[in-house]
């Protein structure tokens, strides 16, 4: 009787023992699949779950293994189809690949943005859901996309990776590539002279995080760079337009504190997404916008002999007429941003422009042909951004309708591809309104996908719509020039 009695307490203190924080093991989704109700291919799907998800492993039947998800249910997944990780009581670490990534108060774009990510930072992982990953964001829980972070290994003795405080450098090779990833084979975003002065970040076997001109990021072979005593060089920004607005904080919303003229310069102190902190005349900082700005790293034009010619820049939909809609971008104004851009591009080497639209305004397909005719113009530029159901379609597409309009869009094509690093879906015919019933040699630029959220990045870049700016306002300058 008494054993029995001491068999009964410790069962009660059993029930009352608290439940480990980790499951001993993972279920690691790779692919789609379904989730069943039983430990059988015959048992009915509830669910499906995708690649990237991770699931608790509660009970195994065979080469079945019961699951727990989201709701709290369990279910069964094919144990051929999975990978099975230990977890332990270290949680995994994870770091955005892209800059300024935003992070959401939910696993959905359409959460808000709660924040953006920094040079060299890292967040603890608290969950997977579907293609979002949950972070440990300073007090609270925020959400990043499974394809824009990766996982930091741990550090050791032996490990490759470190992390330092920021060590001023000086690159001593006379050109030195910066690249979007570390890796001989990834993007490269720009080139620095000799003697140009950087911010090591962080290191990776032999590559470096590091911090140059405007407060751009990328990585290098570190074996270029040397410590220095030098002092990081002063950059600055060119207006582009009269009566820019200076801002009291990095947004639209913050109040107007002071207007510049174009072709002022500013210095740069610093910048927070798509804008930029500078130095004001009276000594004060403010933001400024970086699509109405140029900075060191624009490409400049080559030289013309096109005064007199006459352009007409299209920038696609507008108004009720959003266009294609990525993760955080609206297609109507990413073009009313590009053309304005190449617009000013084009001023500069002395041809006339023509916007059809320089506001966030519906403007009907034909008023928009109507133009080419009225001022009789040399040539006809449609800009566009693409989209599509499926999420990894990429690159740019220049389309034409009539076939003597075809040397125009080759001019920019090859202009454009030839600097770029995203896909080149080539030259092709297009069925448009504004090719179709054009009487000025026309095309329409499809420049990125929206739809494909690592492009979408990308595209949004400073540096890629400066160079990729330039790109066109050159390739219609090539044009001109052969035309005349």
């Amino acid at each position: 009787m008494k054993y029995l009695l001491y068999g009964f307490l410790l069962l009660f203190l059993v029930c009352l023992m608290p439940e480990k924080g980790f499951a001993e093991e993972t279920a690691k989704i790779t692919n789609t699949l379904n989730v069943r109700s039983g430990p059988s291919l015959t048992s009915s799907v509830l669910q499906q779950v995708h690649s990237g998800e991770t699931l608790p492993i509660i009970g195994n039947s065979g080469e079945w293994f019961e699951v727990r998800l989201d709701s709290e249910e369990t279910g069964w997944i094919a144990g051929w189809l999975i990978t099975t990780i230990e977890n332990t009581e270290t949680p995994s670490v994870v770091e955005p690949i892209v800059s300024d990534l935003q992070i959401r108060s939910g696993p959905s774009e359409a959460n808000r943005v709660i924040g953006s990510t920094k040079p060299g930072e890292t967040w603890q992982v608290s969950k997977t859901k579907g293609n979002w990953t949950a972070i440990h964001y300073h007090d609270r829980i925020g959400w990043v996309a499974n394809w824009l972070v990766e996982e930091v290994k741990e550090a050791s003795s032996t490990s490759e990776q470190q992390d330092t405080k920021p060590i001023k450098k000086e690159v001593v090779a006379s050109v030195l590539n910066v690249r979007e990833q570390p890796g001989v084979d990834s993007t490269i975003l720009t080139q620095l002279p000799n003697g140009t002065v950087v911010s090591d970040l962080k290191q990776l076997g032999k590559w470096s995080l590091i911090q140059y001109n405007n407060g751009e990021t990328g990585w290098v072979d570190r074996t270029y760079l040397t410590e220095t005593n030098k002092h990081l060089s002063a950059s600055y920004l060119t207006l582009l337009y009269h009566s820019t607005n200076f801002r009291d904080g990095p947004g639209l919303d913050y109040p107007v504190i002071a207007q510049g003229s174009k072709n002022d310069k500013y210095e740069i102190v610093g910048k927070e997404k798509e804008w930029y902190e500078v130095v004001l005349n009276d000594g004060r900082t403010a933001y400024v916008a970086d699509w109405i700005v140029s900075t060191g790293s624009s490409l400049g034009l080559r030289a013309n002999h096109t005064r007199g010619k006459t352009v007409i820049l299209d920038a696609g939909h507008g108004g009720h007429d959003s266009g294609a809609l990525g993760l955080f971008t609206y297609e109507k104004l990413l073009t009313l941003r590009t053309t304005k851009a190449i617009a000013e591009k084009l001023k500069d080497a002395g041809i006339r422009v023509i916007l059809t639209r320089d506001l966030d305004r519906y403007v009907s397909l034909s008023e928009r042909t109507n133009l080419s005719d009225r001022y009789q113009a040399d040539a006809f530029v449609s800009v566009h951004y693409d989209s599509a159901v499926d999420p990894t379609a990429n690159g740019m597409t220049t389309y034409y309708y009539h076939e003597d309009h075809k040397s125009l869009a080759t001019s920019i094509h090859d202009e454009v591809t030839h600097a770029n690093s995203l896909k080149d879906r080539g030259i092709r015919f297009g069925n448009y309104y504004v090719l179709r019933n054009n009487p000025s040699p026309s095309v329409l630029l499809e420049l990125g996908y929206l739809s494909n959220p690592f492009e979408e990045q990308q595209i949004n870049k400073q540096h890629y719509q400066a160079n990729m700016t330039s790109n066109v306002a050159n390739g219609i300058i090539t044009y001109l020039n052969r035309s005349r």
